[in-house]
């Protein structure tokens, strides 16, 4: 499986590459820009360092041989320096946080993009089952990527300046033989530690799972927290709660241990043992007495001498260690970018219709073969065409391809309603989301107007975030309101039909914003979701137990309003006073087998 390679090797290059060309999406941008300065301001700093270095020997020479004039040049030009170097520092800190938030900007509207398109996020949640927590990795993930790719950007082009400058400079001092043997040891180093630290990969894309497992079994307490509270469940949603955090707290303690360990190992091998080998590449030339330089040095021209290249190449010795850790970094990154790329993959194969899920047991598998083998999610045909529904020879399964009924054949024209009825799990709702196309179709064809000409009632109406306007005429905006030309006094008017008049009063405009998910009783959202259908008149309405908190004499004008404006429904209901409002019906015995046939006096006076 792909899914748990997350270590620094070619696919971890390639992935990367991958997101790279979205968040920097042309050569000429702001993003480039921020790169160029961030580059710009390294090189600047490498600079600083090596004249501080060589003022500062100056300075401690001037007063080692207590030489004032010396001193005070080099003080002086010392304090003039210092408003330039902290510019260059606070322009670098600038230029990355700048470049974080750009490149995570740039990367969230690029998946949202994905995710909100078509149905995308409902087959994401309902249809596929390989990526559990969406939110976590849309939000959290996207910015811990972007802040480790701009830290990992500025750790390595840092040292790797500094070491070319440096061996620049100390070749010219001491001869090339003394950075050669440090680059050496960089990378034999270096490819130790990184065999070392495969495991931090893995381990992070755990830690993010658990960590989004954590807050999905927080943000479900509180979204049922009236629910739970009847049936006093405090105890044992904490045990859920405790149970969910102690595997994401076992996982982070074995991880700050291994980091312990590798933390141990990797400052021996990239700080210090690197010092050693600054130490004896340095005191080469030194110590070697027959070398031409000692037989002409005075004391404090040696000791000059010594300072300079002994510091610059303790500084490229850490330039090497820092190179050393920041594979640390990359093989962390290395987790957030398989976490990514999984989450882009997925949201590839949902937008061509591809989905799958990894839950169906073995034994299953085999006793259904010849079953399953039928059922090809996407086989079927969708034709669209107004006024008029019809299941042609269709399956109704489940995606996870269980059949609910193996051959639905009938057809509604515009003008008729249709009772379906049956038990709980007979496929009542099924119907419906293969009518919405949230379902894939399993065979046959499907008849069917284009998808905003068929609206969906669900039982628990949803109410969105915004005013009292957008609620009735969810989910089009303002503008699109005016465009249909539809007045604010006819909205009243759906309002007053349905009896909610009063909220209107209540509030006294349609502009007030309030939480209408908790504000609204469920009569008065039921009957809001009544008002919606009004608004948006399409040629079916699918009505699914969804005037079961509304009174019987509402229900009837409800009823007639829809026959007047020409909205044909599809009620799923147990009440025996709708039998009157339709033609036909549609019975599921929940075995498989369904009748569809005309309502006659009969039927309503026997009433099922």
């Amino acid at each position: 499986v792909i899914k748990d390679r997350a270590a620094v090797d070619k696919i971890f290059f390639l992935r990367i590459m991958r997101i790279l060309r979205i968040m920097v999406p042309r050569v000429f941008c702001m993003e480039t820009a921020y790169l160029a300065l961030i580059a710009a301001m390294l090189v600047a700093r490498t600079y600083c360092d090596i004249w501080m270095i060589q003022n500062g020997t100056m300075i401690e020479s001037g007063i080692i041989s207590r030489d004032i004039n010396l001193f005070k040049k080099h003080f002086y030009s010392y304090i003039s320096v210092i408003p330039g170097i902290a510019l260059v520092n606070n322009f670098l800190k600038l230029g990355l946080n700048e470049l974080k938030l750009r490149f995570r900007e740039r990367l969230t509207k690029k998946l949202y993009d994905r995710y909100l398109q078509g149905f995308t996020y409902y087959k994401m949640g309902n249809l596929d089952n390989r990526i559990a927590n969406a939110d976590q990795l849309l939000t959290q993930d996207v910015e811990k990527f972007c802040n480790s790719v701009v830290d990992l950007y500025s750790n390595l082009s840092k040292p790797l300046l500094d070491i070319a400058l440096y061996i620049f400079k100390l070749t010219s001092a001491i001869g090339a033989q003394g950075p050669a043997i440090m680059m050496a040891y960089l990378l034999i180093s270096g490819l130790f530690l990184t065999r070392l630290r495969r495991p931090i990969g893995k381990m992070t894309v755990t830690e993010q799972r658990y960590e989004g497992e954590y807050r999905y079994v927080n943000s479900r307490l509180i979204t049922n927290s009236e629910e739970i509270a009847f049936y006093n469940g405090n105890m044992r949603e904490k045990q859920t709660i405790h149970t969910t955090f102690k595997k994401l707290v076992d996982h982070l303690h074995n991880f700050i241990f291994f980091r312990f360990s590798m933390g141990f190992i990797d400052s021996i091998i990239a700080k210090y043992l690197a010092t050693v080998v600054g130490y004896l590449v340095v005191s080469r030339p030194f110590l070697n007495l027959s070398h031409p330089r000692h037989l002409h040095s005075t004391h404090s021209e040696l000791l000059e001498d010594y300072y300079q290249s002994g510091r610059m190449l303790l500084r490229m010795s850490q330039a090497l260690g820092r190179i050393v850790l920041a594979g640390r970094e990359m093989t962390r990154l290395s987790g957030f970018t398989a976490r990514i790329t999984e989450l882009m993959k997925v949201l590839e194969e949902l937008n061509a219709g591809k989905y799958e899920r990894t839950m169906v047991s073995q034994q299953e598998k085999e006793s259904d073969t010849a079953e399953k083998l039928v059922l090809v999610p996407g086989s079927g045909q969708v034709i669209n065409k107004d006024n008029v529904i019809k299941f042609d020879h269709t399956p109704l399964a489940t995606p996870n391809g269980d059949i609910l009924i193996r051959d639905l054949t009938f057809e509604v024209k515009s003008g008729t309603n249709v009772l379906v009825c049956g038990p709980n799990g007979c496929g009542k709702s099924s119907l419906f989301r293969v009518l919405g196309e949230l379902w894939p179709l399993f065979g046959g064809h499907l008849t069917k107007p284009e998808r905003g000409k068929l609206f969906y009632v669900p039982q628990r109406p949803y109410m969105t975030l915004g005013t009292l306007r957008d609620q009735v005429i969810y989910p089009d905006t303002c503008e699109e309101q005016r465009r249909k030309g539809i007045s604010d006094q006819v909205l009243k008017e759906y309002l007053d039909n349905v009896q909610l008049g009063h909220i209107l009063a209540r509030e006294g405009s349609w502009d007030s914003v309030q939480d209408w998910m908790d504000v609204l009783s469920g009569g008065e959202k039921q009957r809001m979701a009544m008002a919606r259908l009004f608004y948006h008149k399409p040629q079916f309405a699918i009505l699914d137990e969804c005037t079961s908190a509304v009174s019987v004499d509402v229900e009837d004008y409800i009823y007639s309003h829809c026959r007047m404006v020409g909205i044909t429904l599809f009620t799923v209901s147990h009440r025996k006073s709708l039998w009157k409002h339709h033609e036909y019906y549609l019975h599921m015995d929940g075995r498989g087998n369904y009748e569809f046939k005309p309502i006659t006096e009969e039927t309503v006076e026997f009433g099922s």
